[in-house]
């Protein structure tokens, strides 16, 4: 009886942050998303699905979602890819190795927003980073490559790689750590190649925290804003425009809150979609 009133004692705190703050709030705005409520409004009334209708017939949320699409399938790749091969790297002890982890881990602490920012200003075509050599020579620069319609996606994918690779290897480093000395032993004894050792030896034992980091990368692309928002606003016209832009830029710029907030669960329901898939690939580990 006194264990179970401690507990209650210590998780008050948290319930009185949660409750208010987080799940009020979003409760809230899941039944706001089927009204025509909006700071101004002053007889919201229900309407409906309507607003995911309309979100869901604008073509500039097609051209959203097919945004998100491509950034989340390259992105995520490549994270897990280029995550996994500096986690090999790490994995074996070396003079230095917990600064190295630090200082490769600094993309990742950065912001998205001071992120955004700061690659804003290195590429920008008057006095970013690129322009700075053929200025000083008296030559015209480069344009920005956040600015060209055909090159702006690809110039946030590979930022945002850049981020987040860091946070891949930190995490999948551990896994690669637990691996028994012996297996590495007896597959290099074999005359395996690395890949085909990363393949026998590594794969088995990561799998489900391959998943769990996948899960990670993609729900944190899937909602992908504030670094585009710093980067590109959504441009050059909606070449790099998100799901979750759309839902800001149509919230607080177009004051148009139930198109926002629809917009925003849209955003939702496809990170728990994904969740669902990643509950049902564990399970099918387990078992």
């Amino acid at each position: 009886m006194r264990t179970q009133q401690q507990r209650v004692f210590f998780l008050a705190p948290l319930v009185l942050v949660v409750v208010p703050f987080l799940i009020g709030p979003t409760v809230f705005g899941f039944f706001a998303s089927f009204t025509n409520y909006g700071p101004t409004e002053i007889h919201p009334r229900f309407v409906g699905v309507s607003n995911y209708v309309s979100v869901l017939r604008d073509k500039q949320f097609a051209t959203a979602a097919s945004n998100i699409l491509w950034f989340t399938l390259v992105t995520v790749s490549a994270e897990l890819l280029f995550g996994f091969a500096l986690a090999y790297l790490l994995r074996r002890p070396f003079r230095g190795q917990g600064l190295t982890r630090v200082v490769l881990l600094l993309p990742w602490l950065i912001s998205p927003i001071a992120h955004g920012v700061m690659w804003h200003f290195l590429t920008n075509a008057d006095i970013g980073v690129l322009n700075y050599w053929p200025a000083w020579l008296g030559l015209n620069g480069p344009p920005s490559p956040l600015g060209v319609p055909g090159t702006a996606l690809l110039a946030t994918m590979l930022l945002d790689i850049w981020r987040k690779v860091p946070l891949a290897s930190f995490l999948l480093l551990p896994g690669l750590q637990i691996i028994p000395a012996e297996q590495w032993d007896q597959a290099t004894m074999e005359g395996f190649s690395v890949l085909n050792r990363v393949r026998v030896v590594a794969l088995p034992w990561l799998r489900p925290l391959l998943l769990t980091v996948a899960m990670l990368l993609i729900g944190d692309a899937l909602g992908t804003f504030e670094t585009i928002q710093m980067l590109t606003g959504g441009g050059p016209g909606s070449r790099t425009v998100t799901p979750g832009l759309y839902s800001y830029t149509y919230a607080f710029k177009a004051h148009n809150w139930p198109v926002g907030i629809a917009a925003a669960w849209l955003v939702v329901a496809a990170v728990l979609l994904i969740g669902l898939c990643y509950v049902t690939l564990m399970r099918r580990e387990v078992a």
